[in-house]
């Protein structure tokens, strides 16, 4: 291990002497025969794919929900799944023809309009979904849409349905955008593009409560209380049709008694595995090598507030003396047991547009330099106060980062532990922080696009921090409307624009950590760190 500086080194101390604390699900009766228990987290919102934009909702409707295309776990290349083509001659126009034969978990048939009809429904601004904007590139968003007067209340939608949206036949629809966007194909991969079946629009709460989708596995019972089980569908024909009979999701809200289900052989598959066990390859000594270890398209940040949540940190000379006084390498070497590497920008490494150095010297470690910058800034009164989810693993690194900040910059910083990711979900969505916290993001398709719009528009569906840069959204309108190798320059241009105001700090892009029991033969990862489950084989 590299050289501790000392108030990492008694926080690693600290760890390895964590005891097994939180709790675990109730005792679980025996598992069916063919299936395998799992890790999750409670979602903290019904289980719509237009409006489950946080990762413990998508772990569980991942493996429910199918869409036109997937990407394939061994290249990450976007493949085909419920769509046989789809064609275009100008990056405008697409039409796409559907395989026949697919069947939602209800038996109902997936056709065109199942496609359309979601569609519609999600970027409808009264239906009030978190991926509305998803639908924005589409001719006839804008009627469904309307934009307030200044100060004022937007009026009604002229109109339910986006022109740009054509159904041609029971299995063929017609897609027009505003202009060319050569990455759509990519972008259809996200699960807000999924169908629904007729049956969501009797009682979408209802259906909140019991997903039913297309994909390899079906919902049999479930709720953020008690965990989910998901039986394999016997009627899905997508091309990797699962081996095993079901998956039995077990809330967990401590990773360390998660862990120890799993060692003790009363769970099969864990992703994220405690910090603390990775230090020293514990967890691989104790598993037996029974492991995996592989690069995320994602990035671990630092939220800010920005506006009158607290002033003083939105200045941009304040987070950039914040960024500056993180020690990341050495943050993952202790904490990580150097199981990740240090983010050098807002883009993950291996997505489309990725440019290493991005951030430029401002996510680099210079204690001098910070505190040239926290004097620039005019100082700072008071403490800063990172919060976290209570029941995240997050704690071990926020405290390392408030050590961090505290002993090159002087000032007083402490961790807050929400009750709940809940909890955590509804401060940060507010806009009510008045310090940092813990902000991650997974790629919903491999780029540069998805890395920065969702989150740092002044529409993004996930931008915690209420951040607004008017230039910013200048260029990704611009890029919006440009040919593929244009658009990729406007958004890196875009990018640079962050390296200013820092809405976001970027910490590090880390690797998944899966273990698993001794009864799984094989299972493959996606580059979005989440297990395929239907990849899975038994012994």
């Amino acid at each position: 291990m590299k050289h501790e500086h000392k108030w990492l080194a008694s926080i690693s101390a600290a760890i390895l002497m964590t005891a097994a604390a939180g709790a675990a699900p109730a005792l679980a009766q025996p598992l069916p025969e063919g299936w395998i228990s799992v890790t999750a987290c409670a979602p903290a919102a019904p289980l719509i794919p237009t409006n489950t934009t946080e990762s413990c909702g998508s772990d569980v409707l991942d493996p429910i929900m199918a869409g036109l295309v997937t990407t394939d776990t061994a290249t990450g290349a976007v493949i085909n799944d419920i769509a046989e083509s789809i064609e275009t001659d100008d990056n405008t126009v697409w039409t796409v023809t559907l395989k026949q034969g697919w069947k939602f978990h209800d038996g109902s048939d997936v056709t065109a309009a199942s496609f359309v009809d979601a569609w519609n429904w999600a970027a409808y601004a009264p239906n009030g979904q978190a991926t509305n904007n998803w639908f924005s590139s589409i001719v006839g968003y804008a009627d469904l849409n309307p934009k307030a007067a200044d100060g004022g209340k937007a009026p009604e939608p002229t109109a339910q349905t986006m022109s740009g949206l054509e159904i041609l036949g029971d299995h063929q629809f017609r897609i027009t955008l505003k202009g060319p966007v050569p990455g759509f194909t990519a972008q259809l991969t996200y699960k807000a593009f999924a169908p629904l079946p007729a049956s969501f629009y009797d009682d979408p709460a209802a259906f909140g409560r019991h997903p039913v989708g297309a994909g390899p596995f079906s919902l049999e019972t479930g709720s953020p209380d008690t965990g989910y089980k998901l039986t394999a569908f016997a009627d899905y024909i997508g091309a990797h049709k699962p081996s095993i009979a079901g998956i039995d999701m077990r809330i967990y809200t401590s990773g360390e008694a998660a862990y120890n289900d799993l060692i003790a052989g009363n769970l099969d598959l864990m992703s994220n595995i405690p910090q603390s066990k990775l230090v020293d390859g514990q967890w691989e000594r104790e598993l037996d090598g029974r492991v995996v270890v592989q690069p995320q398209a994602s990035i671990r940040g630092l939220g800010m507030p920005w506006g009158d949540a607290n002033p003083q940190l939105a200045k941009s000379e304040m987070r950039q003396a914040i960024s500056m006084a993180i020690d990341r390498q050495t943050i993952i070497d202790v904490i990580f047991s150097g199981v990740g590497r240090a983010a050098t920008g807002w883009v993950p490494p291996g997505v489309d547009g990725y440019q290493a150095g991005a951030c430029g010297e401002f996510c680099t470690y210079n204690p001098e330099k910070a505190k040239e910058l926290l004097a620039a800034a005019g100082g700072y009164e008071g403490d800063i106060k990172i919060f976290y989810a209570g029941d995240s693993s997050d704690k071990p690194a926020m405290e390392a980062i408030c050590n961090s900040i505290r002993n090159t910059l002087g000032i007083e910083c402490l961790t807050s532990a929400l009750a709940d990711n809940a909890s955590f979900r509804s401060l940060t969505r507010s806009g009510e922080a008045t310090g940092p916290f813990p902000a991650n993001w997974t790629m919903d398709y491999p780029s540069i696009d998805n890395a920065i719009v969702p989150i740092y528009s002044s529409k993004g569906s996930s931008n915690r921090g209420s951040y607004t840069n008017p230039a910013f959204d200048a260029l990704i309108a611009k890029a919006d409307t440009q040919p593929h190798d244009e658009a990729i320059k406007s958004y890196q241009e875009a990018e640079a624009l962050l390296a200013n105001d820092l809405p976001r700090i970027p910490l590090w892009n880390p690797s998944t950590t899966i273990g698993h029991s001794a009864r799984i033969e094989d299972l493959a990862v996606r580059s979005n760190g989440r297990v395929d489950y239907a990849s899975v084989i038994l012994n």
